[in-house]
């Protein structure tokens, strides 16, 4: 049973939603305003809230309710709202009339979600420990921060703690990786556009710099940009405006930038691909994310933190790692870092078979010159039962068994891809999508 919070003044929704999820024995508070929704002092485990009232927009309640999860309801013509939402962290959005079956399968995903958070920057090695230190000390000075670290090390968990613990935690930080938007696109993305070829009248549409104003703007893999963004960019930071793709006007943004990398970007500087003043203009402070092969004593517990989280999401609260497969998790190499970790956990909980994830259920390679060595006794357990699954089968079997119970970008955040990546993987394995899921794309 979860505590939950309705916002809206259409009785007959209301009446409707508080019946259906009361039957499913959740306790349902109401509230008709955004005025009257602020003052609740219970304790709420999500909140589903109409976009438009009478005293404002149900958007602005994500701030005010966060961490809690905040569902959206939408009308057919306030689609933009939605994307706006979930670009402020709402949780997920439906429009409206809602199947009430969909709904209650999201806020089981919400309540499931937010009580098996993990720590962000889970840790008690002397690198974290020292990461955590020096997040303290930067996160309320308000300047521009430069993330290093190789892939899959945390530097997006790194810069929303950043936020989380400066002037601008209220509103939520917007976060874009410049890799995985094509280049002829990047700009419109970033700085918005206007445009004029539809009708004679210009129509304006903002980007994500616009989106951050007042909040922080995290700009993964950075170094990716090309070199007419990189420009705009240092403009930016040099005077507080933007100028929208084919508009005029200047818009001034109160924006702090957190940008990450796992290159080299002096290299790159070196090497004319990136340009060595909007390097220095990112690089007022920097902070280097470790590799999880120098954080040896955080593995186990990192396993086990995601091995609980992973539990919850797929309600299998019997598994446990077995001494073979918590072995085999300490001596690998994880050259995909924290994610790889991630991701690695998760398929076992998937896959598995038992109660107990044996070392084949890992599914992880333990050969090569760089990796470690293992007993012939290890060795034997590990190899021996059944096949391992290709990584495009686990992504099929993954896919396939959660798009009923996840959107788009929940499946995209459980395999630890991009939307993009997502869309161009289905497209290649032609795995359909749920109809569900074809109107959020």
């Amino acid at each position: 049973m979860a505590t939950l919070l309705i916002v809206t003044d259409d009785v007959i929704t209301c009446k409707s939603l508080q019946m259906s999820l009361e039957q499913q024995n959740h306790l349902v508070l109401v509230s008709e305003s955004i005025h009257g929704a602020k003052s609740i002092t219970s304790k709420i485990d999500c909140v589903i809230c109409e976009h438009r009232l009478s005293d404002g927009s149900g958007i602005d309640l994500i701030t005010n309710f966060k961490p809690t999860p905040l569902i959206l309801l939408v009308g057919q013509s306030s689609l933009q709202a939605g994307i706006l939402a979930m670009r402020k962290g709402a949780f997920d959005c439906f429009t409206k009339p809602v199947d009430q079956t969909d709904l209650s399968k999201a806020i089981d995903r919400a309540t499931k979600t937010y009580s098996a958070k993990v720590d962000p920057m889970i840790g008690h090695c002397e690198p974290i420990l020292k990461l955590k230190r020096q997040v303290s000390r930067v996160a309320p000075l308000d300047k521009t921060i430069l993330i290093s670290g190789e892939l899959g090390t945390g530097k997006e968990l790194v810069a929303k703690s950043i936020h989380d613990q400066s002037k601008r935690s209220g509103l939520e930080m917007i976060s874009i990786n410049c890799a995985t938007i094509p280049q002829s696109l990047i700009e419109r993305e970033l700085f918005g556009y206007v445009n004029e070829e539809l009708t004679s009248v210009a129509s304006d549409h903002a980007g994500l710099i616009e989106s951050a104003d007042q909040s922080s703007l995290f700009l993964d893999e950075i170094g990716e940009l090309p070199t007419g963004a990189q420009t705009r960019l240092l403009q930016f930071l040099k005077e507080g405006k933007i100028r929208r793709v084919g508009g005029t006007d200047q818009i001034y943004v109160d924006v702090r930038l957190i940008a990450a990398t796992q290159h080299d970007l002096l290299e790159r500087v070196s090497k004319g691909e990136f340009r060595a003043d909007l390097y220095y203009r990112l690089n007022i402070i920097e902070l280097t994310c470790p590799p999880l092969r120098d954080r040896v004593d955080d593995i186990l517990i990192l396993a086990e933190a995601f091995l609980k989280q992973a539990k919850n999401e797929m309600v299998r609260p019997e598994i446990r790692l077995s001494d073979a497969a918590k072995a085999a998790i300490s001596k690998y190499r994880w050259p995909g870092n924290v994610r790889e970790l991630s991701n690695v956990v998760q398929r076992a909980v998937v896959l598995c078979e038992g109660p107990i994830i044996e070392a084949i259920d890992l599914n992880i390679q333990m050969t090569g010159p760089d990796l470690p060595k293992f007993s012939a006794g290890e060795q034997h357990h590990i190899k021996q039962s059944r096949p391992t699954m290709s990584l495009e089968d686990y992504f099929q079997y993954f896919v396939l068994s959660h798009q009923e119970q996840m959107s788009e970008t929940e499946l995209a955040k459980q395999l630890g891809i991009s939307r993009k990546s997502l869309w161009e993987r289905r497209n290649r394995l032609g795995i359909p999508k749920r109809k569900e899921a074809l109107s959020e794309s």
